[in-house]
């Protein structure tokens, strides 16, 4: 009897730990495309305030 307790433990704790890290995964890509989105609407509020540096910003921003 004792043993089932401690394995209804030992799962309820992987569960733990799991549901954790489908936060901790969901929440780092919700970063990592935030920054992304954030870099590109810069680039793109850049290219269209400023006439001068168009191809500048357009070769730093768009090529390899």
């Amino acid at each position: 009897m004792k043993k089932s307790k401690t394995n209804t433990v030992a799962h309820e704790e992987i569960a733990l730990v799991t549901t954790q890290l489908n936060k901790d995964v969901m929440m780092s890509v919700l970063i990592v495309s935030l920054t992304v989105n954030l870099f590109v609407l810069i680039g793109w509020v850049a290219l269209q305030v400023t006439s001068a540096y168009d191809a500048q910003v357009a070769s730093f921003l768009f090529t390899r």
